[in-house]
């Protein structure tokens, strides 16, 4: 008889938007577009395809365990020390590596009751429990969370701004919740996976206080604004002790040869950027404007996503949505059951998407 852990088998596992290519195999249709996950509709640096391009050379050799030369330009790029930084299979590893260091059965972690849902499954894994504090009009609520914490407290995890609402917490208020967790001596991890999106003039990253809070962690990502989802990079920044027992946990050689390339290409080029995140404000706006026109109630975002209220149970406009060629995201895990969240797109993809939802609404 096999022994299972108890609460590895009570996970309901991470379910990812839908590929092209299955939904058209079902639907027998053509040409449609996947603004379900967040992606990059712009593609990524040609910067980053050269260094792609140079490093599939060196595919017969293992990469630098320690991703050095992509620390050192993570380092320079905020001007923090690389001994703070480590990097890893996206963001999403880093989020792991670290919960792994801290938590244990008989501990907890707290988070908005709408933060992205992977944050419950690493903590299961780990033994702990997540504890979900209610938000108040899609942001998450400093006051409540930190009502939430109590001596088995061990992480308070937020994604600022956040995914799925595309809501973000202000300056002042994490500066309350680090203020809070440093005396408590609570984790407070701080996921700027859309940080480079944020138009808010009350929003200010936290990771100038790396050095200052020892119990501060800051993960960040190299899948949207740079759109490199599909090799997976992310880092984390944090005090030194922190940084060193990430290292001692990750995987040898967790990010791979073309990955560290491409990421260091990334950062050396903020031309493309500043170009995503142009486009996407555009994008942005125009559908704010149309959802508008359409009677729809779009919640205000700072990422490059746009969850809206369905004048339908959002499953059936998914649906709805498919067959005009359209893969949104259905919002049935977070509790939402009449939202869906729609990636911006290019205007051709947006306006694709605008045409099918003014379709499924008047018919």
């Amino acid at each position: 008889m096999y022994h299972f852990r108890k609460n590895i088998e009570a996970i309901s596992p991470y379910r990812p938007g839908k590929p092209v290519k299955e939904v058209e195999r079902e639907l027998g249709i053509k040409n449609s577009i996947k603004l379900a996950s967040n992606e990059n509709a712009w593609g990524f640096s040609p910067k980053s395809k050269t260094a792609m391009e140079d490093a599939i050379k060196l595919a017969n050799i293992y990469p630098d365990s320690a991703s050095f030369y992509l620390r050192q330009k993570i380092s320079e790029f905020n001007k923090i020390p690389m001994e703070n930084i480590v990097v890893g299979n996206g963001s999403n590893e880093i989020l792991e590596i670290i919960m792994r260091t801290v938590l244990g059965e008989n501990t907890n972690i707290v988070s908005s009751e709408y933060a992205f849902s992977i944050y419950g499954i690493i903590a299961q894994t780990c033994g702990a429990t997540h504890i979900k504090t209610a938000t108040k009009n899609y942001v998450p609520d400093i006051d409540t969370i930190i009502g939430a914490c109590n001596d088995q407290t061990a992480i308070v995890i937020i994604d600022n701004p956040n995914n799925p609402t595309g809501s973000y917490v202000p300056y002042s208020e994490m500066k309350k919740l680090l203020d809070f967790t440093h005396k408590n001596k609570i984790m407070l991890i701080a996921d700027e996976a859309y940080v480079e999106y944020v138009r808010a003039k009350d929003y200010k990253s936290i990771i100038d206080h790396f050095d200052r809070y020892e119990n501060l962690v800051i993960t960040r990502t190299f899948s949207k604004a740079y759109g490199l989802c599909g090799l997976r990079i992310g880092y984390g920044v944090g005090n030194k002790k922190i940084i060193d027992l990430a290292h001692k946990v990750r995987a040898p050689f967790n990010v791979n040869m073309i990955s560290q390339y491409a990421g260091e290409a990334a950062l050396g080029d903020q031309d493309f950027v500043n170009f995503t995140v142009k486009h996407t404000h555009e994008g942005i706006d125009y559908l704010y404007t149309e959802l508008k026109e359409l009677g729809i109630h779009c919640v205000p975002t700072q990422c490059n996503f746009i969850m809206f209220e369905t004048p339908m149970d959002g499953k059936t406009f998914f649906d709805k949505l498919l067959r005009h060629g359209v893969i949104a995201r259905p919002m049935l895990e977070y509790g939402l059951y009449k939202h869906i969240r729609l990636s911006v797109g290019t205007m051709d993809q947006n306006k694709k998407a605008v045409a099918a939802i003014r379709e499924v609404i008047n018919n």
